[in-house]
């Protein structure tokens, strides 16, 4: 099983989030209450039209608090999306270990693993968010570096942890990529999401609504990943 307390990479978050962040630790149960409303309507918001269309004022309405009660809970709109991008990152590390806590063959707990990373990655919502993320970095790379270290490096290093573990337990081989558990995690990564993400950022359609479709391509990956696991 993945261990949840393991030395994950975590953004360094702008001293105005840090501050409400631990003012938040303080709140009372109304006030944390408040506070995950309002990163629930930021998800929403974040999700459906991007960072640089969300207007924290609309956050502030549709969540029924003030702009003042928002500023003090994250700081700044970075702030808040710093937050809704680390609630996130613990969504996948739960989701992460669900595929892999059971004690399935290292093969079947990644063609799970596999799965689940691509129906999340591959949510129109999210490839909608990373366009304009792609965009917005351009201007202010702070954004692409709180997205990219809460979400993308997070799951890596997770991954990681996992594959590390198997090998300790000898599932997976203790040389090649078992000696390089990251760069392995890169590149299963890698050939889960490729070319199905890019092709999914740059508009071409899915041919199905169903996810099973992928199976195969999710299936091939594993296989051949397990089995180069060892080479040097």
């Amino acid at each position: 099983m993945i261990d949840l307390r393991s030395n994950a990479p975590a953004a360094t978050a702008p001293s105005s989030a840090v501050s409400s962040a631990t003012s938040a630790t303080r709140a009372s149960p109304r006030g944390e209450a408040r506070r995950k409303r309002q990163l629930s309507v930021a998800r929403e918001h974040f999700l459906e039209q991007g960072f640089a269309a969300t207007s924290i004022n609309d956050i502030a309405r549709d969540a029924g608090g003030s702009l003042a009660t928002l500023y003090r809970n994250f700081g700044s709109k970075e702030g808040l999306f710093l937050a809704v991008m680390q609630q996130e990152a613990k969504s996948v590390w739960a989701l992460m270990d669900q595929q892999v806590s059971d004690g399935s063959r290292p093969a079947q707990a990644l063609e799970r693993f596999g799965m689940a990373i691509l129906s999340l990655a591959l949510q129109p919502r999210l490839i909608r968010l990373l366009r304009g993320l792609a965009f917005e970095s351009g201007r202010t790379p702070e954004l692409g570096r709180l997205f990219l270290e809460n979400g993308p490096d997070v799951t890596r290093q997770r991954l990681a942890d996992y594959l590390s573990q198997q090998v300790k337990k000898g599932t997976l081989p203790a040389s090649g990529l078992g000696t390089q558990p990251l760069n392995a995690a890169n590149m299963l990564m890698g050939m889960l999401l490729s070319p199905l993400h890019i092709d999914a950022l740059l508009g071409r359609p899915d041919r199905t609504d169903s996810m099973e479709i992928h199976r195969p391509h999710v299936q091939r990956c594993v296989r051949v990943f397990v089995a180069g696991f060892g080479a040097n």
